[in-house]
């Protein structure tokens, strides 16, 4: 097995094709997508870098408490299962944005490159995944770890792949095309700056086309190397980006909606085998450990994730009835669950800077960036849904195999109680 991971930094999931977006141009993307397997329902359970990268190391859950307390020890570590298997390893990260340390412990091969080059980290960082495609090039079995800061502001992106989204934000058709938000500051935004908000959103789309033709040439350098139909390329990303949908730019606030946590996963597989199928089962980055050692024909370690090779094959059901996530940032910490019918925010930590954030609760897939709060609509549901997603939480960190606590159909109980009640008085 030989397996490239890509992790662009920070993907905001609706500026992709392949999943329903139609005015970014990314046809390196579209075609990864189309020759491989797209999981349409991939949640972030610790949208962060760190938290990512624990989750993909370990296939544990790392919840966020609201009082300080020691995370349980990760009873397994993916790259040193996979070198303790012959397996070689190689990861390269773009050094131009701020990165977790701890994940490059391990690797048998690392380089990061140097943040000097901000301007050309993209091309420089390709560069540098085709000279550890070279060092890898008589090993069996290799993991290549490729993560990229380029959908991190500030935006560094070349005048050819701006320009034309930035066009739409030019007053007059004989003005210059108007300026790029490079650099935006991050927290509450007025939601009713809409050119503002357009201008940032346009920025970030031109990087999203500036990453995509960086990706060509790396999937252009595998093809050129023969290694196209026997190389498995898994494509995800740590966390979305807050363009200004609910107000928030950048990670200011621990709010944990679609923009944020639902995350693009593609996998093309060798020989481009399941390609063009879509996967609708809830998965999470705690099952990105488990599904490369089953890739890799290891044997499976006690963790909270599940291996989505199945899910891939179209060999098995659903791996979870729900996902969960949680995030802090300073003393405000909010959980999630997410439910393929619900999802439901709840913050647990300090509300001091936004008292009037409460309870939220979103009808799926109908209210998709979740703008409609049905949680007065629904009090028995919501209320549920926080005991479980409280009890989770508090599964995740006893020792032995995760025991999640069940997810019960409290409306359709009701209601069937409500028409027994029915029935005895017309009895």
């Amino acid at each position: 097995m030989k397996l490239l991971v890509i992790i662009p930094s920070g993907f905001h999931l609706g500026y992709l094709g392949c999943y329903g977006n139609d005015w970014v141009q990314t046809p390196s993307l579209d075609r990864l997508a189309a020759e491989g397997v797209v999981f349409d329902q991939h949640y972030a359970d610790r949208p962060d870098a760190a938290g990512a990268h624990a989750a993909w190391r370990t296939g544990c859950y790392h919840f966020p408490l609201p009082e300080a307390g020691k995370a349980a020890p990760a009873p397994a570590d993916l790259v040193r299962l996979l070198r303790g298997s012959g397996v070689g390893t190689a990861l390269v990260i773009d050094g131009s944005r701020p990165f977790a340390d701890e994940f490059t412990s391990g690797w048998e091969h690392v380089n990061v490159i140097s943040s000097a080059g901000a301007a050309n980290a993209l091309e420089r960082t390709i560069e540098v995944a085709g000279e550890a495609l070279d060092r890898l090039a008589d090993i069996d079995q290799w993991l290549l770890w490729v993560e990229l800061g380029t959908l991190l502001p500030p935006w560094n992106v070349p005048e050819d792949f701006s320009a034309p989204y930035l066009e739409e934000n030019t007053a007059d058709e004989e003005d210059e095309v108007a300026a790029p938000l490079p650099d935006p500051p991050l927290g509450l935004r007025d939601k009713t700056d809409a050119a503002t908000l357009r201008l940032l959103q346009n920025t970030y789309a031109g990087a999203v086309s500036y990453l995509d033709a960086g990706l060509e040439a790396l999937l252009d350098d595998l093809n050129a190397r023969g290694l196209g139909d026997e190389l498995t390329v898994l494509l995800t990303t740590d966390r979305g980006t807050p363009l200004g949908e609910h107000g928030v730019v950048g990670e200011d606030r621990p709010w944990l909606h679609d923009e944020l946590i639902h995350l693009p996963l593609l996998v093309r597989l060798p020989g481009r085998v399941e390609a063009g199928r879509r996967v609708s089962a809830l998965t999470q980055p705690v099952d990105l450990m488990p599904t490369l050692l089953d890739l890799f024909g290891l044997p499976p370690a006690a963790v909270h994730g599940h291996s989505f090779l199945p899910l891939l094959r179209a060999e098995t059901g659903p791996l979870r009835a729900y996902a969960a996530a949680g995030s802090r940032v300073g003393d405000a910490v909010e959980w999630a669950l997410r439910t393929p019918h619900w999802s439901f925010l709840l913050p647990v930590g300090s509300t001091a800077a936004d008292p009037e954030r409460g309870p939220r609760l979103y009808v799926k897939p109908d209210d998709r960036w979740e703008f409609n709060n049905v949680v007065q609509h629904h009090p028995v549901l919501a209320d549920h849904l926080e005991a479980v997603l409280r009890g989770f939480v508090t599964a995740t960190r006893q020792p032995g195999p995760l025991q999640p606590p069940l997810l019960r159909d409290v409306e359709a109980e009701a209601h069937d109680e409500g028409a027994d009640s029915k029935r005895g008085l017309t009895q």
